[in-house]
């Protein structure tokens, strides 16, 4: 991984080197190789024992409500604008190629300790006029997707990040793509860990944006999913070689007008369909939740999930941005329990704001606050019905932060930030230890965090 890592850093300045050597255009207006990056990284303590600083949202089944106690993380992108590179003609097909690394701490400590590094995109892109119609194909593995609640990192609605294909005409857009759900949830019945044959889930996604006028858009949603036939070897259910599918709808509306941006979403799956399942980032649908029933299928399931979010830059004094989060989901009918601690139905309701002062163009002040409930019914083994009860958390945070480029935008970067960051819970979750914080290690009535970090993206 070393090496990989060492060979993309060198790919990088190699391409940097060569477009400076260009003659007859600056660099920023040379595109033949580009790079970006976003990425995060600091030092940080959970003040308790000086432990390394944990997030301290609430745990299990998809941990959202506030990212800066997130920890290290780095994506470094590089784009080979082909058709450039090949000095085509402006009318000839546009073709690009995407390479995106993506490393992190593998012991959830800091990033030099344990790196891990894969590649999270490698794909070619071709924009291209046919039979009159112009058209863009994509085909590999991306990051394909939409909104994002930037202080939550959470991606909503239409994340179909994985591998396949998807190609866009005017408004309209349809992907396929696949996923072994084992890569994001080891105790996923659809993983390939547990079924004989491995098993892939497809899904099929069609969208259709709709622009009302100059200031909102509606983005309608429709996916398929469905699955080869296979079996469970553990445990064994009463029909062999077994397919099953499901349905996704929804809609989100955009509204954006001088520097007020809002989205609203809302979407509803079926059967295998039924995500997110303990995916906290992303909402991805084909992350399913739940436990099949005897004979492994997701007859009855559903998940419902709706989210609202907003960006004010207010003025040059102060800026805010807030969010909500409602997400519930349900397994089979009569089902059969594959884990001790896979539940078969959540809820859960998170809410957030942030307002951003500007005492001057570079020293910044943030404020933050999230409030989080979640139903903990059946967490520890659905079978005896051991119900902990609802677990809540009031967070705060407050932050210095240095802005080098001086902008006052809640969305410019860099960033370097002195944080700390204050949990209350209530006895459900102290009593269990169902909070980020009790999982890594710390005790005590309230969760702390204390950081310096940076964070930047280009």
């Amino acid at each position: 991984m070393q090496k990989l890592l060492f060979s993309f850093l060198l790919l990088s300045i190699v391409t940097s080197l060569y477009a400076q050597e260009e003659e007859e255009e600056p660099i920023q207006n040379n595109k033949q190789f580009e790079f970006h990056s976003y990425g995060r990284i600091g030092v940080s303590s959970s003040v308790y024992e000086e432990k390394v600083g944990s997030r301290l949202n609430l745990s299990s089944q998809g941990a959202i409500g506030g990212r800066f106690e997130e920890n290290d993380y780095i994506e470094m992108t590089v784009v080979a604008n082909i058709d450039r590179l090949f000095e085509m003609e402006p009318e000839q097909p546009k073709i690009k190629f995407v390479l995106t690394t993506q490393s992190f701490s593998g012991d959830n400590t800091f990033i030099a300790n344990n790196t891990v590094i894969n590649f999270a995109e490698m794909y070619l892109d071709v924009s291209d006029t046919i039979f009159n119609v112009p058209l863009n194909l994509w085909v590999g593995s991306r990051y394909y997707r939409d909104r994002n609640i930037d202080m939550a990192d959470y991606w909503t609605f239409n994340n179909l990040t994985g591998q396949g294909f998807g190609l866009t005409v005017g408004n309209t857009q349809l992907a396929f793509v696949s996923s072994l759900v084992l890569q994001d949830q080891p105790n996923n019945p659809y993983g390939d860990e547990l079924y004989e044959d491995g098993r892939q889930k497809h899904i099929l996604a069609l969208q259709h944006r709709y622009h009302l006028n100059k200031y909102n858009t509606i983005n309608f949603l429709g996916e398929y999913h469905f699955t080869g036939k296979d079996s469970l070897d553990d445990p064994v259910f009463i029909k062999d070689r077994v397919s099953d599918f499901g349905f996704v709808v929804g809609a989100m509306h955009l509204h954006q007008k001088g520097n007020f941006l809002n989205n609203a979403s809302i979407r509803y799956g079926t059967r295998i369909a039924n995500g997110p399942g303990d995916d906290g980032w992303s909402s991805r649908t084909f992350i399913n939740f739940g436990n099949p029933n005897q004979t492994g299928q997701y007859i009855g399931a559903y998940g419902l999930n709706i989210t609202e979010n907003f960006v004010w830059d207010v003025n040059q004094k102060w800026g805010i941005m807030g969010y909500s989060v409602f997400r519930y989901a349900i397994g089979a009918r009569n089902p059969v329990f594959v884990n001790d601690q896979r539940p078969n139905e959540k809820w859960d309701f998170t809410i957030g704001f942030r307002p951003q002062l500007y005492i001057t163009d570079k020293l910044q002040m943030i404020f933050e606050y999230h409030y989080q409930i979640r139903d903990f019914e059946e967490y520890s083994n659905g079978i005896v019905g051991y119900n902990p009860g609802l677990g809540m958390m009031n967070k705060f945070t407050i932050a210095p932060v240095y802005v080098p480029s001086g902008e006052r935008k809640l969305m410019a970067r860099p960033h370097i930030r002195l944080v700390y960051t204050l949990a209350f819970y209530n006895d459900v979750v102290k009593q269990n230890g169902l909070s980020q914080y009790y999982e890594a290690g710390n005790a005590g009535d309230f969760g702390q965090y204390l950081g310096l970090k940076s964070e930047w993206w280009f």
